[in-house]
């Protein structure tokens, strides 16, 4: 059995939902925060034993790199030799592959030292402040690493977020570690090369992402915006008794929410998947008040997909923030303030 330790911040829990989905009925133990950890035990013992992990799957965002139960993580990784070989980073904040979005993380980290620092200095007597000056030192240690670390993986090949858990596979079947699945996989493909036997030549892939893989991502981020949209509205209703939201999934491509104060429809929005200009690549379509129900077609915002540096990005075509590259969480947020948080 595989042991995999995902490690990410929690406001990111959807994207280590996806892994552990994935790999549910495969020979692997994963191991989460959210079901390792019992009540009254030691938060910092769990993020220690991600050295006794065989593998450790990293979900890089922005919260993740400023988080700093996720950085002491990392920092427990780094203590490994040769501990790149132990990782597979799921990079969804991008632009750490950049000289100046590096710099980003590292001068916020030097700024977080400097904070510490300077509270702690408010206290007379330092020796009642044992806990706070281990902080102070493990906040420095990561001013120290952060660079290295985000070298060290902004020069990985790393996979498609879509892809994510079908590299992770192929890798450990790669390494004979998933024996169970490389027998499968064997049956599944046969002893027999029929193309060979036929003399017929072997597709060549095209090393640039299909339509079908295109259409594959933005379902996955269709999906991925609705659980975000539902997580709010959920909150939402929770800090204000006043509101109601009525979620209803029409399809597996097409969701609506209608928002109620005091029982009154204060808003109406429409999510929908589909090629909203005839094209082959799928759409994500934001349609507002009267457009919410029906087949109407009018949108009041669209998010495309868009291939950067060779990996799949989402990218808003027509929305209130212009045309630009987001993340799944950029285009939530996107949604919540300019089509709902104003009419509510």
């Amino acid at each position: 059995m595989v042991n995999l330790f995902i490690s990410y911040c929690q406001k990111d829990g959807i994207y280590a939902d996806d892994i552990e989905l994935y790999f549910k009925d495969k020979d692997i133990v994963l191991h989460r925060d959210i079901r390792d950890i019992s009540s009254w035990k030691s938060i910092r013992e769990y993020m220690q034993s991600i050295r006794d992990m065989d593998y450790a799957v990293l979900i890089i965002t922005d919260n993740y790199l400023k988080s700093f139960n996720c950085m002491y993580e990392v920092l427990e990784v780094m203590k490994e030799r040769n501990y790149q070989d132990k990782i597979f980073p799921v990079v969804v904040e991008k632009k750490i592959f950049n000289t100046s979005g590096r710099i980003q993380y590292i001068t916020y980290w030097q700024e977080e030292f400097k904070k510490l620092k300077e509270e702690m200095l408010k206290i007379k007597d330092v020796i009642n402040a044992g806990s706070i000056i281990d902080d102070l030192k493990r906040t420095q240690n990561i001013t120290l690493n952060i660079d290295e670390f985000l070298g060290k993986v902004s020069d990985m090949n790393n996979p498609n977020i879509s892809d994510i858990s079908v590299s992770i596979k192929n890798k450990l079947i790669e390494q004979g570690i998933l024996k169970e699945e490389q027998a499968k996989k064997s049956i599944e493909k046969g002893d027999d090369d029929i193309f060979s036997k036929l003399d017929i030549p072997k597709m060549v892939l095209n090393s640039q992402p299909t339509d079908l893989e295109k259409n594959k991502f933005m379902a996955n981020n269709f999906s991925r915006i609705n659980c975000i949209l539902g997580k709010l509205c959920k909150q939402l209703e929770k800090e204000n008794q006043n509101f109601q939201v009525e979620i209803e999934e029409i399809d597996s491509r097409t969701t609506t929410y209608e928002f109620y104060k005091s029982g009154s429809q204060v808003r109406a929005l429409k999510l929908s998947l589909g090629n909203s200009f005839g094209g082959r690549e799928n759409n994500i379509g934001i349609s507002c008040e009267r457009y919410s129900m029906g087949n109407n077609n009018s949108f009041n915002g669209i998010f495309s997909v868009k291939v950067e540096d060779g990996q799949l990005v989402l990218y808003s075509m027509f929305s209130m923030s212009g045309q630009k590259t987001m993340s799944t969480d950029d285009v939530a947020k996107e949604i919540w303030i300019s089509f709902i948080q104003p009419y509510i």
